[in-house]
């Protein structure tokens, strides 16, 4: 607002300063009369008048486009942070797949205990996001953890007795059961 009165006073004075050389230029060589001073003067008011307005209409699309702008930058960041969950979700079931698939193949027993108990934050990923050296890294946490093995004899969720044992074929109660139910029992033949 001030710099708009500033411009116009300004203008103005302008406008009066090449009116009194205009009158004195006038004087000296010729004369005008009042009325065509004062259609001058009001032409002059009116293209002051048009220009402020033309300013008020850049300032207004300006402002007006500055928040397009925000928006447009808002957007992006909103698309940029959706493009990285979506890179770290797709990196985690790359990763628990890979993981999946190795203990399966070294014969872990839970497999699913084993990427909860791997140090992930420590695999290094290729350019395609795969991650590397991942059995080298469960047979490391097997050798820390070698209950996760499976082996002969070692028990399981579907076989707790990880077989035949002889408490349970000693006892009298299991041997009945089973000679009932027309099943082997060890010592009979």
């Amino acid at each position: 607002m001030a710099d708009e009165a500033k411009s116009q006073v300004d203008n103005e004075s302008a406008a009066q300063d090449a009116a009194k050389q205009t009158a004195s230029a006038q004087t000296s060589e010729e004369t005008f009369d009042a009325e065509y001073v004062r259609k001058l003067r009001a032409e002059a008011a009116d293209y002051r008048k048009r220009l402020r307005d033309l300013e008020g209409r850049v300032k207004t699309e300006e402002e007006t486009r500055m928040p397009e702008q925000e928006r447009l930058q808002k957007k992006t960041k909103e698309l940029e942070q959706q493009v990285t969950q979506y890179q770290q979700s797709l990196r985690e079931r790359t990763l628990r797949y890979e993981v999946m698939l190795a203990a399966s193949k070294l014969g872990i027993v839970d497999p699913d205990a084993a990427f909860r108990l791997l140090d992930t934050a420590s695999l290094e990923f290729d350019d395609n996001g795969q991650p590397k050296d991942v059995e080298r890294a469960l047979k490391a946490l097997l050798s820390n953890k070698p209950y996760l093995a499976a082996g002969a004899g070692h028990a399981s969720a579907t076989n707790p007795a990880g077989g035949t044992s002889k408490a349970i074929n000693g006892d009298p109660m299991i041997l009945a059961a089973r000679r009932a139910a027309g099943l082997p029992v060890e010592g009979d033949k």
